[in-house]
């Protein structure tokens, strides 16, 4: 007799805990789409000389600040004529930070080759990758909590912004079918902008790792 109390206790619990589990992961999939499938991006901008030329000199570095159209390189003007005289100078497209330098003093580089890339981390945005099963409960405007790995325990706000239009694989260099007659059916994933209501003072960076929760149900 104790023995089946026992036993009793014990399934009871089993089917009090699991209801808890569903419950939970029910409301979690009536109000929210999350994925951990996103990261910190921006918009990226390149230096590109406008000649071909040696690079004399070049006055930035990773991490610098630039405003837009300031000079940060010079090319050789030795033997240029006075009407190409403006276009040795290596010019910032946008303001923002320097993220990347690609070139450096007395190397050679040409129309289209990039010196040095520029993101204003003042536009930095949530890009997210969400199942195409999931996508059409997102709407452009919903509010969106979400953590960045390298500030754990913190938690950012947006909004979505933009959702894409193609599935990721659409844009990928390797085809999605077989000429084989195989095929494995995947889910595909499509693209989601999420913008950031506020940096709370921390650095933020593009290519840091977030995770997401779009509050499908609102607030």
């Amino acid at each position: 007799m104790k023995r089946k109390l026992v036993l009793i206790i014990i399934l009871a619990i089993m089917v009090i805990s699991g209801g808890s589990i569903g419950g939970y992961y029910w409301y979690q999939g009536a109000n929210y789409v999350s994925t951990d499938n996103a990261r910190i991006s921006g918009d990226i901008y390149r230096v590109m000389p406008r000649i071909s030329g040696k690079i004399n000199t070049l006055g930035v570095k990773v991490g610098d600040t630039v405003v837009a159209d300031q000079i940060v390189g010079q090319q050789d003007i030795t033997n240029l004529s006075n009407s190409l005289l403006d276009q040795a100078s290596l010019r910032s497209p946008i303001g923002g930070t320097v993220i990347q330098t690609a070139a450096k003093v007395g190397e050679v580089v040409a129309p289209g080759q990039s010196v040095a890339m520029i993101v204003d981390k003042s536009a930095l945005f949530v890009s997210a990758d969400i199942d195409e099963t999931k996508i059409k409960k997102i709407h452009i405007g919903q509010p969106v909590t979400f953590a960045i790995d390298t500030y754990g325990g913190t938690e950012f706000k947006g909004k979505v912004s933009e959702i894409g239009q193609a599935t990721a694989s659409t844009f990928s260099l390797l085809p999605t079918t077989s000429s084989s007659g195989n095929f494995t059916k995947v889910t595909q994933r499509m693209n989601v902008k999420v913008t950031i209501d506020d940096h709370q003072g921390f650095d933020l960076a593009p290519g840091m790792n977030a995770e997401i929760k779009i509050h499908i149900k609102g607030e």
